[in-house]
């Protein structure tokens, strides 16, 4: 039996001074988010709303739509991405 595994993809930013967020990875069509990370959005830099996990950042803005919760994370996949 041969197994692969996947390495997830990890969404990468930089963080500056004021706060803001840049963007360093491509915005991938699919990653999991920790609930924990969810729970916190600020409603700034990360937004959720009902199923939709919204990223903002000073190179770029994207949208993912979030499945459901399945051992404390839950998986998205990319609605829409600007930059």
């Amino acid at each position: 039996m041969n197994i692969t595994i996947l390495r997830q993809p990890i969404l990468r930013f930089a963080v500056h001074e004021t706060g803001a967020w840049e963007l360093l990875s491509p915005w991938f069509p699919i990653v999991a988010f920790p609930t924990a990370l969810l729970a916190v959005a600020d409603g700034r830099r990360m937004e959720v709303s009902g199923d939709t996990l919204y990223l903002h950042c000073t190179n770029g803005h994207a949208a993912y739509a979030l499945g459901p919760e399945h051992a404390g994370v839950r998986q998205g996949r990319l609605a829409w991405s600007r930059g």
